[in-house]
Protein backbone atom coordinates (compact mmCIF):
# COMPACT_ATOMS: atom_id res chain seq x y z
CA UNK A 1 0.00 0.00 0.00
CA UNK A 2 2.22 2.60 1.19
CA UNK A 3 5.26 1.55 -1.75
CA UNK A 4 2.07 1.94 -4.31
CA UNK A 5 0.87 5.31 -3.24
CA UNK A 6 4.19 6.76 -2.61
CA UNK A 7 5.44 5.52 -6.46
CA UNK A 8 2.05 7.23 -7.66
CA UNK A 9 3.23 10.83 -5.72
CA UNK A 10 6.33 10.50 -7.28
CA UNK A 11 4.89 10.39 -11.23
CA UNK A 12 2.52 12.94 -9.99
CA UNK A 13 4.64 14.88 -8.43
CA UNK A 14 8.26 14.57 -10.06
CA UNK A 15 9.26 17.74 -8.37
CA UNK A 16 9.43 16.62 -5.63
CA UNK A 17 11.93 14.36 -3.03
CA UNK A 18 9.67 11.31 -2.35
CA UNK A 19 11.14 8.78 0.46
CA UNK A 20 9.71 5.58 2.01
CA UNK A 21 11.00 4.55 5.51
CA UNK A 22 9.57 1.26 5.97
CA UNK A 23 10.06 -1.81 8.61
CA UNK A 24 11.99 -4.66 7.75
CA UNK A 25 9.53 -6.72 8.16
CA UNK A 26 5.73 -6.31 5.99
CA UNK A 27 3.43 -4.32 8.15
CA UNK A 28 -0.45 -5.91 7.26
CA UNK A 29 -3.20 -3.34 8.61
CA UNK A 30 -6.46 -4.55 8.73
CA UNK A 31 -9.43 -3.17 7.05
CA UNK A 32 -10.62 -1.29 3.67
CA UNK A 33 -7.60 -1.45 1.65
CA UNK A 34 -8.95 1.13 -1.02
CA UNK A 35 -10.24 3.35 1.32
CA UNK A 36 -6.27 3.46 3.11
CA UNK A 37 -5.04 3.97 0.47
CA UNK A 38 -7.09 7.32 -0.36
CA UNK A 39 -5.93 8.53 3.34
CA UNK A 40 -2.54 7.59 2.17
CA UNK A 41 -2.67 9.24 -1.25
CA UNK A 42 -4.63 12.24 0.03
CA UNK A 43 -1.69 12.87 2.66
CA UNK A 44 0.60 12.57 -0.40
CA UNK A 45 -1.72 15.18 -2.58
CA UNK A 46 -2.05 17.49 0.06
CA UNK A 47 1.78 17.47 0.56
CA UNK A 48 2.81 18.02 -3.13
CA UNK A 49 0.53 20.83 -3.92
CA UNK A 50 1.44 22.65 -0.35
CA UNK A 51 4.96 22.45 -0.67
CA UNK A 52 7.15 23.87 -3.47
CA UNK A 53 9.43 21.89 -5.99
CA UNK A 54 12.35 19.44 -3.74
CA UNK A 55 10.27 19.55 -0.73
CA UNK A 56 11.41 16.17 0.54
CA UNK A 57 8.42 14.23 1.56
CA UNK A 58 8.65 11.03 3.41
CA UNK A 59 6.16 8.23 4.08
CA UNK A 60 6.91 6.62 6.97
CA UNK A 61 5.33 3.21 8.96
CA UNK A 62 6.10 1.69 12.25
CA UNK A 63 4.29 -0.79 14.24
CA UNK A 64 3.53 -1.22 18.20
CA UNK A 65 2.20 -4.19 19.75
CA UNK A 66 -1.36 -2.82 19.72
CA UNK A 67 -1.13 -0.07 16.44
CA UNK A 68 0.35 0.96 13.14
CA UNK A 69 1.62 4.26 13.14
CA UNK A 70 1.33 5.80 9.06
CA UNK A 71 3.26 9.20 8.82
CA UNK A 72 3.89 11.79 6.48
CA UNK A 73 6.60 13.95 6.62
CA UNK A 74 7.75 17.50 4.87
CA UNK A 75 9.95 20.23 5.17
CA UNK A 76 8.26 22.50 3.26
CA UNK A 77 6.86 26.07 4.50
CA UNK A 78 4.63 24.15 7.68
CA UNK A 79 0.51 24.99 8.40
CA UNK A 80 -0.42 28.28 10.08
CA UNK A 81 -0.87 27.73 13.70
CA UNK A 82 -4.29 28.91 13.70
CA UNK A 83 -4.71 26.66 10.45
CA UNK A 84 -3.65 23.43 12.35
CA UNK A 85 -7.21 23.08 14.79
CA UNK A 86 -8.80 22.71 11.51
CA UNK A 87 -6.99 21.19 8.56
CA UNK A 88 -9.24 18.04 8.97
CA UNK A 89 -12.96 20.34 8.74
CA UNK A 90 -14.78 20.42 5.41
CA UNK A 91 -13.83 22.91 2.66
CA UNK A 92 -10.87 23.63 4.97
CA UNK A 93 -7.93 25.07 2.81
CA UNK A 94 -4.13 26.46 3.68
CA UNK A 95 -3.37 29.55 2.37
CA UNK A 96 -3.97 29.29 -1.32
CA UNK A 97 -1.34 31.85 -2.66
CA UNK A 98 1.26 29.47 -1.19
CA UNK A 99 0.00 26.27 -2.98
CA UNK A 100 1.58 24.82 -6.03
CA UNK A 101 -1.94 24.27 -7.71
CA UNK A 102 -5.20 25.72 -8.10
CA UNK A 103 -8.54 24.17 -7.72
CA UNK A 104 -8.27 22.11 -4.20
CA UNK A 105 -11.86 21.76 -3.07
CA UNK A 106 -10.37 21.46 1.07
CA UNK A 107 -12.24 17.71 0.92
CA UNK A 108 -8.75 16.01 1.04
CA UNK A 109 -8.02 16.10 4.87
CA UNK A 110 -11.97 15.89 5.18
CA UNK A 111 -11.68 12.32 3.80
CA UNK A 112 -8.91 11.28 5.19
CA UNK A 113 -10.35 11.79 8.88
CA UNK A 114 -13.24 10.07 8.38
CA UNK A 115 -11.69 7.23 6.64
CA UNK A 116 -9.35 7.11 9.91
CA UNK A 117 -12.06 7.31 12.01
CA UNK A 118 -14.12 4.46 10.64
CA UNK A 119 -11.23 2.44 11.47
CA UNK A 120 -11.00 3.14 14.48
CA UNK A 121 -7.74 5.11 14.40
CA UNK A 122 -7.05 8.67 15.28
CA UNK A 123 -4.92 11.26 12.54
CA UNK A 124 -3.23 14.22 14.03
CA UNK A 125 -0.84 17.10 12.34
CA UNK A 126 1.94 18.90 13.84
CA UNK A 127 3.50 21.85 12.02
CA UNK A 128 6.11 24.41 12.16
CA UNK A 129 8.11 26.22 9.33
CA UNK A 130 10.23 23.37 7.31
CA UNK A 131 7.98 21.04 9.13
CA UNK A 132 5.02 18.94 8.90
CA UNK A 133 3.84 15.63 10.03
CA UNK A 134 0.40 13.95 9.80
CA UNK A 135 0.24 11.02 12.01
CA UNK A 136 -2.45 8.10 11.44
CA UNK A 137 -2.54 5.65 14.05
CA UNK A 138 -4.91 2.92 13.61
CA UNK A 139 -5.60 -0.10 15.59
CA UNK A 140 -4.05 -3.99 14.65
CA UNK A 141 -7.95 -5.33 15.77
CA UNK A 142 -11.20 -4.11 16.17
CA UNK A 143 -11.60 -2.97 13.23
CA UNK A 144 -15.14 -3.86 11.26
CA UNK A 145 -16.41 -2.70 8.02
CA UNK A 146 -18.91 -0.72 7.68
CA UNK A 147 -22.13 -2.25 6.23
CA UNK A 148 -23.46 -1.46 2.84
CA UNK A 149 -27.12 0.64 3.30
CA UNK A 150 -29.38 0.17 -0.38
CA UNK A 151 -28.92 3.28 -2.23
Amino acid sequence: LAVDAVSDAHVVGPDHQWALDLPPEPVVIPGDAARLHQVLTNLLANASVYTVPCTIVTTRLSTGPTHVVLQVIDNGPGIPAALQSEVFERFARGDTSRSRQAGSTGLDLAIVSAVVKAHNGTITVSSSPGYTEFAVRLPLDGWQPLESSPR
